[in-house]
């Protein structure tokens, strides 16, 4: 977690091959699950929000093996410590109201 602004834009633009610009929030949670950092352009430059969580830990992404999009409640939900629903194969489960 120690990559700042100008390294997390490299990894989106160059490594994730997705545009920084777009509008998208992108989420990189540390390896220990303990911290995590969120970056996108607000229109007027780039925001990076860091939050490092004092129990408990951020949801496992070892699933996860390509880029996936959440939605507005699903990120809430993994920035107050909660679990996002998924396969085994790493999909998102439908949860059913």
């Amino acid at each position: 977690m120690r990559k700042g602004h100008n390294t997390l834009a490299y990894i989106v633009t160059h490594k994730i091959d997705l545009e920084l610009m777009s509008g998208a929030l992108f989420l990189f949670v540390a390896k220990s699950r303990k911290a995590c950092k969120a970056l996108f352009f607000d229109g007027n430059g780039l925001v990076l929000i860091h939050k490092k969580i004092d129990r408990g830990r951020f949801m496992s992404f070892e699933h996860i093996k390509e880029v996936t999009e959440i939605n507005s409640n699903e990120l809430m939900l993994i920035l107050n410590g909660g679990q996002i629903p998924l396969s085994k194969s790493g999909k998102k489960i439908l949860l059913k109201r």
